[in-house]
């Protein structure tokens, strides 16, 4: 891969760019057919719980494939771990076009996170190989602005598709995304030269650098943090097309325009949380943020309110786990940064066991009050977590000078 270091001008924009795209993954193949999950549930004649469970495979072959191929990048290189994964994900999107039953799709859903967890957790170790401290933070910014991007951009694109050509005419769009995106990777350098890779004779060595990782107590807080706002994040994107359209009464379309609307302020919390001096204060300030107004949001669903109310709540929640996205992966990655691939990796499969299970869960009854009781106690396990992280001394590298 094209490194920071090493290029300027217009390959380091194109470089910020192939970047981006990777950190955008999980979003396009979770967010852009989200318009269409109603729609899906009466083609295949199911309930709105199993349907979300193309959610949690997804989520799952996520954080399987982070952990599969972000160590296999620390030892083979970025590039060809990059190919092989963006290949498997080409391959199951195309397959799952084609799915007679919703439980065969479920299927190929679990392989195409497999083949999409290759592009997020590259994504984090890529800018790591060549950058550390505020330095990466600004790089991983970047990645954080367009996590907020997409799921915006995603839902709204489904939703002017989902009426003419459905899940399946998104899923051929998504399976164009990842033949370019498998096609540009082959064309950039790679980034992690045979030097500096790790010179694993088993599975031992692997099993250490995790061990490393795991046991430090610092690094895992981070990935906490991440991880309990990626699971409010998914409890949010899971129940929304089902409240938004069926109890709120919107079209696919409207639901497309206003989760996409709601999503941009998750790329504002990234860009405004590189503004504090001191990085570890923005993710405590952006965690009560996101506690704050998730347990507003319970309030609102639990007592069905008015859309106004759900609208009031969801934007300043969003825009505080853009906040704890862009710091804690920051953060986390710098203090991994010797085993980016594994640090990257761990980020990432914790990140969706949280995520596949909320999923599920808030399709359980009415909606609304599993939505409700699911938000606040993700809510109450952030704030704890926050107070754990405010006993932590900053990091000298991520104080801004």
């Amino acid at each position: 891969m094209a490194t920071p270091s090493a290029v300027s001008g217009h390959k380091y924009i194109e470089f910020l760019v192939f970047i981006a795209i990777l950190g955008a993954f999980s979003s396009l193949v979770n967010d852009m057919y989200l318009p269409t999950m109603p729609a899906m549930m009466r083609e295949f004649h199911t309930t709105p719980s199993v349907t979300q469970l193309g959610l949690s495979m997804v989520m799952l072959g996520l954080g399987l494939g982070s952990v599969i191929w972000g160590s296999l990048s620390d030892r083979y290189g970025r590039k060809p771990i990059l190919l092989i994964s963006l290949g498997l994900f080409g391959v199951s999107t195309a397959v799952a076009i084609f799915s007679p039953s919703i439980y065969f799709f479920i299927i190929c859903r679990l392989f195409q996170g497999i083949g999409g967890g290759g592009a997020m957790v590259l994504s984090y170790s890529i800018p790591a190989d060549d950058y550390s401290g505020r330095n990466l933070a600004k790089v991983m910014a970047v990645v954080g602005e367009m996590n907020g991007v997409a799921p915006a951009l995603s839902p709204t694109i489904g939703g002017f598709m989902a009426d003419s050509v459905g899940w399946r005419g998104i899923f051929v769009l998504l399976l164009a995304i990842g033949v370019i995106m498998f096609f540009w990777s082959r064309r950039m350098p790679e980034s992690l030269p045979a030097s500096r890779r790790m010179q694993a004779k088993g599975f031992g060595e692997y099993a250490a650098a995790y061990s490393t990782l795991f046991r430090n107590g610092r690094f895992m807080i981070y990935v906490f943090l991440k991880a309990i706002g990626v699971g409010l994040l998914y409890a949010y994107i899971s129940s929304a097309p089902f409240i938004i359209q069926d109890h709120y009464g919107f079209s696919a379309l409207s639901f497309g325009l206003i989760f996409g609307g709601n999503a941009l302020a998750i790329a504002l919390g990234s860009i405004w949380v590189m503004k504090f001096r001191v990085l570890k204060q923005g993710l405590v300030t952006g965690t009560f943020i996101m506690v704050a107004f998730a347990l507003g949001e319970a309030w609102v669903m639990y007592h069905s309110c008015h859309f106004a109310w759900y609208e009031l709540m969801a934007i300043p929640m969003l825009f505080g786990s853009g906040m704890v996205f862009a710091s804690a992966n920051s953060l986390g990655m710098d203090v991994g940064s010797s085993d980016a691939g594994t640090a990257g990796a761990i980020l990432n499969v914790i990140k969706y066991i949280f995520a596949a299970a909320v999923a599920p869960i808030v399709g359980l009854g009415d909606i609304l009050r599993p939505s409700a009781w699911t938000f606040m106690a993700v809510a109450l396990i952030a704030a704890a977590l926050a107070i754990m992280a405010m006993r932590l001394k900053p990091l000298p590298d991520m104080i801004k000078k």
